[in-house]
Order: C-alpha cells, then sequence, then structure tokens
C-alpha cells in the first residue's frame, strides 16, 4: 500500500492516507472528503519532512486522529514508525510506536499491545520523559479497559493527565480527557465523568475537532444509559445520529451499540436489532471498522434483542458466533457475559436447569477472571513501576490529598504551608502579595437556582484563578465560596494590578452557561508585605480585613493595603 502524510486543506491536519482509498473517503478529523481535486493538491503541496518539529507537528497530529478503518490505523502505524530515523530523538521513536501498538490492541492483539506499551512505559520513567510517559499512561489505561481491569484504568488515566506537559496541545489534552472521562464512567463515578466530559466539549467546541465531539456525544449517551435515564439517553443519542448525519460521517460500531442499548432501554428491541444488523453483516464480511472489542458488544448486544423479541435459534446463532469468536481472540471477560445472556436465554426458554448451570458457570469464570485481573495487574505495575515509581507514586497520593476535591485547587492546610515557606525563603527585600477572593451572593445563587449550580460556578471561578496564579504563584480553595491566590515577587502595585484583572475576569466570564442570565462577581482584599516585615497570620489577618471592606463597600471590588516594616 503506496502511503502519504498530507495536511488536510480544510483543518491542516496532518493525516494519512493511500492511493487505494475510495474516493469518498474523509479526512477523519474534521471529515472533509479526499477527493481527486484534494488528492492532486495535496501532491503537488507535498513537501519532506525535514526537521525534528516537522516529526513533532505529524506525531502530534497523528496521535490525536482515531482511524475507524483498523487495517489503515495499523498502516498509519508502521508508516509513522519507518518515517522516525535514526537521527531523531529517541522519544520521537517511542511515540510512533505507541501509535502503532494501539491500531494493534485496537484490532484485537491485547498481547503484543500491551507488552509494547509496558516497555515504552518504562522507558519514559526511566529517561524522565514526561511526554511520552503521558502517552503510555494513556495506552496502558485503554489498555486495562480493553482487559475489564477498570480500577487500573482509571490509576493510568490519571497518571496520564498528571505527566502530561502543560504544553501540550489542546486535541492532545482533550484525547487524554477521554480515556480518564471513560475510565469514572466505569467506575460508577458519573458526575465526575460529567464534569471531564464538559471540558473536552469546550476544548472541541474552541478547535473544531469533529471526530472527538462525535465520540463524546456517544459516550455521555451511554453514561445516561448506564444510569438508567432514558429520555436524557435518547435525547443524546438523537444529536448525536444528527450530528454525524450534518457532517457525512458514517457511525461505527461503538456509537450504534449505544444507540441500540438505547433502543433496548426504551423497550424497542426491534428497533435495536435493526440497527446493528448491517454492521454485523459487514463484519462478517470480513470489513473491520472500528474496534473489534465493540463489534463483541454488539453481538451481545443483538442477542439480548433477539431473545426479548422470541427470537430464541436466532438469538443462540448470534452467541454461538460471539462465542466462537471472542474465544478466537481470547476476549475472556467477553465470554463470561455470554454465559449471563446465554443464561437468561436459557430461562426465557424455560429451560431452568440448563440456565442454572451457565448462571453457575457464569459466576465461576466471573470469579476466576477478576482473579486473572488481579493477577495481571500486579504483574504489569511491577514490572513499569519500580522502587521509584512507587515513592513517585507515594508523593502523588499525598498531592492528591492536599486538593480540595471539587476544584483541584490545594486546600486551606496546604496554602498556609505554602505562605510560611514562601515568607521564609523569600529574598530580602522580595514581596509576597495575598489576595483573597469570596464571590459575591453565593448564598442567593444556591438558593435560588440549585446547590449544583453553585458548584459549577466555584469550579469556574477556581479554572479563572488557577489560569491566572502562574508560578511560582499557588491557587487555593480556603472552603465555601472563598479562595485565597499567594503571589511571591509581587509588590503592592503588581499585586493590585493583578487582583483588578482577576475581578474583570470573573465578572466577564460566560455564566448564562449554567443558567440563563446568571451574572456572578467577587470582592477581592489584597495585602502586600516585603520579605520579614510580617508573619503570615498577620498577612491574611491583613487580607481578610481588606475582602470585608470590599464587601461591605458594595462588592464585585478590590481593596489593597500593604504592611510595612517597623
Amino acid at each position: 500500500m503506496q502511503f502519504h502524510f498530507d495536511r488536510c486543506r480544510q483543518c491542516k491536519i496532518t493525516i494519512g492516507w493511500s492511493e487505494l482509498q475510495a474516493a469518498t473517503d474523509r479526512c477523519p478529523y474534521c471529515f472533509t472528503p479526499l477527493e481527486e481535486n484534494w488528492r492532486r493538491a495535496a501532491a503537488a503541496e507535498r513537501a519532506p519532512l525535514r526537521s525534528e518539529d516537522d516529526y513533532a507537528r505529524l506525531l502530534n497530529d497523528l496521535e490525536i486522529i482515531h482511524y475507524e478503518d483498523i487495517d489503515m490505523a495499523i498502516a498509519v502505524g508502521r508508516a509513522a514508525c519507518d518515517l522516525t530515523d535514526a537521527d531523531l530523538p529517541p522519544a520521537f521513536h517511542k511515540r510512533a510506536q505507541l501509535i502503532k501498538a494501539n491500531a494493534i490492541m485496537r484490532g484485537g492483539d491485547l498481547a503484543e499491545a500491551g507488552q509494547a506499551i509496558r516497555r515504552i512505559n518504562a522507558w519514559a520513567e526511566r529517561n524522565r520523559d514526561m511526554a511520552v510517559l503521558a502517552r503510555s499512561c494513556r495506552h496502558l489505561s485503554a489498555f486495562f479497559f480493553r482487559l475489564g481491569d477498570m480500577s487500573s484504568a482509571l490509576e493510568q488515566a490519571l497518571h496520564s493527565l498528571e505527566y502530561l506537559p502543560a504544553d501540550s496541545l489542546p486535541q492532545t489534552r482533550g484525547n487524554h480527557l477521554m480515556l480518564l472521562a471513560l475510565s469514572l464512567d466505569a467506575n460508577g463515578e458519573y458526575e465526575e465523568a460529567r464534569r471531564r466530559y464538559q471540558e473536552i466539549m469546550e476544548i472541541d467546541a474552541a478547535i473544531h475537532h469533529v471526530q472527538q465531539e462525535l465520540y463524546l456525544l456517544n459516550n455521555m449517551a451511554y453514561t445516561r444509559y448506564e444510569i438508567g435515564d432514558v429520555e436524557e439517553a435518547e435525547r443524546l443519542a438523537g444529536q448525536m445520529a444528527a450530528f454525524a448525519e450534518r457532517h457525512g460521517i458514517p457511525l461505527v460500531s461503538s456509537q450504534l451499540d449505544t444507540i441500540s442499548r438505547i433502543e433496548l432501554l426504551a423497550g424497542r428491541p426491534e428497533a435495536a436489532e435493526r440497527t446493528l444488523r448491517p454492521l454485523l453483516d459487514a463484519y462478517r464480511s470480513g470489513r473491520k471498522l472500528g474496534d473489534l472489542f465493540a463489534m463483541f458488544e454488539c453481538q451481545i448486544t443483538v442477542a439480548e434483542a433477539q431473545r426479548l423479541q422470541g427470537h430464541y435459534e436466532r438469538a443462540q446463532a448470534t452467541l454461538n458466533e460471539a462465542r466462537g469468536n471472542c474465544v478466537k481472540h481470547g476476549f475472556q471477560g467477553f465470554v463470561a457475559r455470554i454465559r449471563l445472556e446465554q443464561a437468561q436465554l436459557y430461562a426465557a426458554m424455560d429451560r431452568y436447569k440448563e440456565a442454572y448451570e451457565e448462571y453457575r458457570e457464569y459466576h465461576a469464570e466471573a470469579d476466576a477472571l477478576r482473579s486473572s485481573e488481579r493477577e495481571t495487574r500486579a504483574r504489569i505495575l511491577h514490572a513499569v513501576f519500580e522502587t521509584e515509581e512507587a515513592r513517585r507514586s507515594s508523593d502523588r497520593f499525598r498531592e492528591l490529598a492536599q486538593r480540595d476535591p471539587l476544584t483541584g485547587l490545594y486546600n486551606r492546610r496546604v496554602i498556609g504551608e505554602r505562605l510560611d515557606a514562601m515568607l521564609m525563603n523569600a529574598t530580602h527585600g522580595q514581596h509576597v502579595t495575598a489576595v483573597l477572593v469570596d464571590v459575591d451572593h453565593f448564598k442567593r445563587i444556591n438558593d435560588t437556582l440549585s446547590h449544583e449550580t453553585g458548584d459549577q460556578v466555584l469550579v469556574q471561578v477556581a479554572k479563572i484563578l488557577d489560569a491566572a496564579a502562574i508560578e511560582p504563584a499557588k491557587a487555593a480553595r480556603l472552603g465555601g465560596e472563598e479562595f485565597l491566590l499567594l503571589c511571591p515577587g509581587y509588590d503592592a502595585a503588581k499585586g493590585l494590578d493583578f487582583a483588578e484583572r482577576l475581578r474583570a475576569a470573573i465578572r466577564s466570564a460566560d455564566w448564562g452557561a449554567f443558567a440563563p442570565g446568571l451574572a456572578v462577581t467577587a470582592s477581592l482584599g489584597v495585602c502586600t508585605a516585603a520579605a520579614g516585615v510580617a508573619a503570615a497570620s498577620a498577612l491574611l489577618a491583613e487580607a481578610d480585613r481588606n475582602l470585608y471592606a470590599a464587601k461591605n463597600g458594595g462588592r464585585d471590588r478590590v481593596v489593597a493595603s500593604r504592611i510595612e516594616a517597623k
């Protein structure tokens, strides 16, 4: 297969494509058709990859694209590996290998992919390469997700965002957030998953990532299905179908399975089977679109739909086919689930003795699977995370304990320790500014709208403060609607200017997204002192007095002062 890497003329993302693709194929990022004139223009504009920056841009783009055709995904991964010659830094080779390993994993070879990802993860840890470490953790999360070990999937998804460099592209962050949201969802943390989906939605709206917007709608719909919210699940599924039609995107196995599952929840098994039947026919003919794992999900869904319609022979044939495929690929987690559906099918046919035996086998296999998952998890974690990583893990858990669970900012205890350290370590004459921020009329927001809306406001305020707190500044939530920012190196003038810009940023933010017509302001109290002039308690007490003066003076204002040397 002759392979090319060219920038899409519409979205400017580099994509892989071959001359063998159909003329109707589209860019996998923005879904612009790759028609003949597109190909001619791409060939005319094609430039060789000359510098490290060229390769970095290529890898950045390839990492965020999800090729639905598995053969194409593997070909892209191989081509990326072939392009990374010996003169490039080793990190480029590792990132290209991860792209290839992910495609192989999606094609069903968990063993080969898992070993490759584990080796790269260990290399990144030894070499302290945060970019590769973040990406390998993301793929380890996907690996554990497919094994059915959801606690490990969540652990690695958290690590992938922790290690992700701050200057990473928003597309890359959205890509990592998606795995975290999926893992939170699988662990029953639906509200936390919803928060991540909201952040991904904001990223996608800014960068027009059509493909990821479709995945996002699918995952949000499936979350509502899981908690039994049929009305919202149907609304999101309809939104997903309309979005796909508007952009000319064919829905793939995971998305069609979501729609089918929601149709089952709504009591429409005929529609559920009808939704998935063409997909299973295409799979039998050899066309591999979407993850192989999602295809097995579809087969189980169809068997359930057929059972609910009373088509027992068809349901049995579907289960037999699914069982053969899962055994062939070694997906024992699906084999156990097939047994559960088999037991329910026997019970529907009044074959209770056989149903009982299937239930027994199901529970035995499920217990064995959980034991196997624990062993697999222990083996992989032992191989990847050695003694130094164990120490770092302790550091990470300690860091989590220092964070406010709602906003992710530092908590009151930690920020007090940081202020003491800042005042102690400041060089002679260096200033430290403390800024107290209090959301105006917050109780009114909770009482008249809802506590959920209040939480959303606090999270948004925290994002504004965290974005403003450029190192070495720190932001923290003291409790309720009160926040603190510590700004070493800020004298009185700079501290006042900083606080005024914060006040304006909060006032001008788009609060209508949380409730129509909602307006949010904040009052700020500021105090500045030079090193050695005041203790932490005195600095905060003066800032607190200024905060109350701002609120008593009409709110939505800043009051500032400084502590002079005696």
